[in-house]
């Protein structure tokens, strides 16, 4: 039994991952940080970096470390120096960017709590 019509469907579903992958590495790229910015941002390591790694390379690189998200790889930092994003990146860093870099209708419910929960602590 041949199936024709679940080819054409699988290869446009790979099409447009495909296309979504690329448009998104373009616009992560663009939304970076340049090298001589500083205050607070997340800094994104490669995934699958150890937490003690990423720590290592943050405290070496002059970065206050806020706190770790839900992801591990990536972290809230701060500095006060110009050009904390650029010793980011020559400790490994993939990117750092302002936080929230994508809108945050996309979080959809986690960031209205989030942000609820900010505004009650202060964190």
């Amino acid at each position: 039994m041949r199936w024709p019509g679940h080819r054409l469907a699988v290869s446009l579903f790979l099409s447009v991952i495909a296309i979504w992958i690329a448009v998104m590495a373009v616009l992560m790229r663009q939304a970076s940080l340049p090298h001589e910015a500083s205050g607070p941002m997340l800094a994104v390591f490669e995934p699958g970096t150890p937490p003690d790694d990423i720590f290592a390379k943050l405290t070496i690189a002059g970065a206050r470390p806020i706190r770790e998200t839900a992801f591990g790889f990536i972290w809230v930092v701060a500095g006060d120096e110009p050009g904390l994003a650029g010793r980011l990146a020559a400790q490994g860093a993939i990117g750092a960017y302002r936080e929230l870099p994508l809108n945050p209708s996309i979080a959809g419910c986690f960031a209205l709590a989030d942000a609820k929960i900010t505004e009650y602590t202060g964190l």
